[in-house]
């Protein structure tokens, strides 16, 4: 596949200005954030709690944000991707767990991707057919990669950065045309924290933070560690690109969680259906259906590149699987496709909805240990080298591992011992079709924060390298003076 190698190579021009290049990649991972169950995720919580949650939104984009920066830094400055360093630090047991998490978050990615498309294909063509649209959406996502890659690899890693820089232009203009009147609600509250919420807090940081991007990110950039002198420099160009696409990121997730917000007076989501009407009253132009089908066919091209690149790096450092870059593109349109079509075929349109919701939740549980690599890698000192993070960047990189562990606790709590809507929903007690068994929840999330609070307490293996060092260098100086005084 020339366009995954076209993308690995994006990052290494030989322009004096970096930007160009560097926008380029942050572009390709943005392009992640752009698929129906990230909006889904911001309509359904608008909706429901109104602005309350708006506050939260921005501090997990700002945790992306900083993850995605931190992630980039390590791959610059050591030459490595974020797994091959992980692998090389932690012990096999946690290789394997951080394997299985960045797994999951690839395999719900790709399975957001097949419903968004099998949804966009039943809105334009007015059809209500899940299974047709699925295995149409399995089909052109395996078609696009070849039928949009050119021989050269420059060529098609600029052409996939133009692709990615149009499909986020498209979707952020296309929004504020069709809102006229974008609701600000300036008086922005204090989160409320709350069982009842604890659902929609899950899918909106799953739908703002995806683990797997990290690894990708970490990828991408290693060809930039070449020129050394230029390191800083290029430091604040990844900044400040990775800032300038992941604002619009937030912009379209505002204006999605505003508008649903606006609207929820008289729209209250308890069905897919419900979901569909407010949609529609959110994008007013009777060609919204033509162009969210076309932005989702545009994101699925470049969320299959970044993927394959994830799945390949993640499978040969965690798991030591060498295979193709074909098998991996196959394997996991397979794999995903199954679920997609079980849930069409068991529970119908309302069986997709709830999967797509469910998806960026599951995301969410694999976020507290795939941020412990990042800041603990990128704050040592042996591995990084004069270009380690400072104190205040490791501060608010552990603050925002808390607030992620946080969030996880509170669903965990409401799973095993509220009674909220959500709640009995899992439970089968309402007639919300059931995809994923109430216990199989339970135990991934207790799972996902046992294992976290586990990486948390295991410091890496270079640290113990790193005290015996500095208590080398304590002992030569102590010995210094006295030698000089024997003399």
């Amino acid at each position: 596949m020339e366009a995954v190698h076209g993308v690995e190579s994006l990052a290494g021009g030989d322009g004096r200005h970096h930007v160009s290049r560097t926008l380029g990649t942050a572009l390709l991972i943005s392009v992640g954030y752009i698929d129906l169950g990230k909006w889904v995720a911001a309509i359904d919580a608008g909706a429901r709690f109104g602005y309350d949650l708006v506050l939260l939104v921005l501090f997990f984009n700002f945790s992306a944000v900083l993850n995605q920066y931190l992630a980039t830094c390590i791959g610059m400055v050591t030459g490595k991707n974020l797994a091959e360093i992980s692998a090389q630090e932690y012990s096999q047991f946690i290789c394997v767990g951080l394997g299985l998490q960045a797994g999951m978050s690839l395999f719900t990615s790709e399975l957001t991707m097949i419903l968004g498309i099998a949804v966009g294909y039943n809105l334009v063509f007015d059809q209500d057919d899940f299974i047709t649209a699925i295995i149409f959406a399995c089909l052109l996502i395996n078609v696009l990669p070849y039928m949009l890659s050119p021989r050269d690899k420059r060529m098609a890693g600029t052409l996939n950065a133009c692709i990615a820089g149009f499909t986020i232009l498209c979707f952020v203009l296309g929004l504020l045309i069709s809102q006229p009147e974008i609701p600000l609600h300036v008086n922005v509250m204090f989160p409320k924290f709350s069982g009842e919420s604890a659902y929609s807090l899950m899918a909106l940081m799953g739908a703002n933070i995806m683990s797997h991007n990290f690894y990708v990110h970490s990828s991408i950039v290693q060809v930039q560690r070449s020129h050394v002198h230029t390191l800083r420099g290029l430091f604040h160009d990844h900044l400040f690109s990775i800032v300038f696409t992941f604002t619009g990121v937030f912009l379209v997730n505002y204006i999605l969680l505003s508008s649903a917000a606006a609207e929820a007076t008289h729209n209250v989501i308890h069905t897919f259906h419900d979901a569909v009407e407010l949609m529609n009253e959110i994008f007013t132009s009777s060609m919204a259906p033509l162009v969210l089908l076309a932005v989702l066919l545009f994101s699925s091209h470049i969320i299959a590149l970044t993927s394959v690149i994830a799945s390949h790096v993640v499978t040969e450092h965690f798991f030591g699987v060498n295979l193709s870059l074909f098998a991996h593109h196959v394997l996991l349109k397979l794999l995903s496709m199954i679920p997609a079509i079980y849930s069409a075929k068991v529970a119908g349109s309302e069986g997709v909805y709830q999967l797509i919701i469910l998806c960026p939740v599951i995301q969410a549980f694999t976020l507290p240990s795939a941020v412990i690599p990042v800041f603990r890698i990128a704050s040592s000192s042996w591995i990084m080298g004069n270009y380690r993070v400072s104190l205040r960047v490791e501060i608010l990189a552990f603050l925002a591992f808390c607030l992620t562990l946080f969030i996880n606790i509170i669903f965990a709590a409401e799973i095993l011992f509220g009674d909220s809507a959500w709640t009995n929903s899992l439970k089968g007690n309402t007639e919300t079709p059931i995809l994923i068994p109430h216990t199989v929840l339970i135990l991934m999330s207790c799972a996902s924060i046992a294992f976290a609070l586990f990486l948390a307490a295991t410091p890496l293996k270079s640290s113990s390298r790193e005290a015996e060092t500095q208590e080398l260098c304590v002992h030569s100086q102590r010995e210094a003076p006295e030698e000089i005084q024997r003399s």
